[in-house]
């Protein structure tokens, strides 16, 4: 991966019985994220212990390509839908690659 490279994980935990639509509306997301030019990777991930607690491990083309992502209309509907899903606030994990 390039220095420029974005990875993030996103940490975002469903209010109590909104589990399953949490779901759902984290899947409607990856098809047409995984499309965009600036996408390296959009995956899913349920936490075995906590299933009301999903990651969503993200990598970009850098800052440019996240913020692109943010506007097209695939995630502002997403983003319409955060408050009657979410138990607290999206948690945005920044990470930067170590490798030999």
């Amino acid at each position: 991966m390039s220095d420029n490279t974005l990875s993030i994980i996103a940490v975002l935990k469903a209010k109590e019985g909104q589990r399953d639509n949490l779901k759902s509306a984290l899947q409607a997301l990856i098809v047409p994220t995984r499309k965009e030019e600036g996408c390296l990777d959009y995956a899913l991930f349920q936490l075995q212990e906590t299933p009301d607690v999903f990651y969503m491990r993200e990598s970009w083309k850098g800052q440019e390509a996240l913020d692109v992502h943010i506007a097209l209309p695939h995630f502002q509907a997403f983003v319409q839908q955060m408050d009657s899903l979410l138990a607290e606030p999206l948690q945005l994990i920044r990470l930067n690659a170590v490798e030999p």
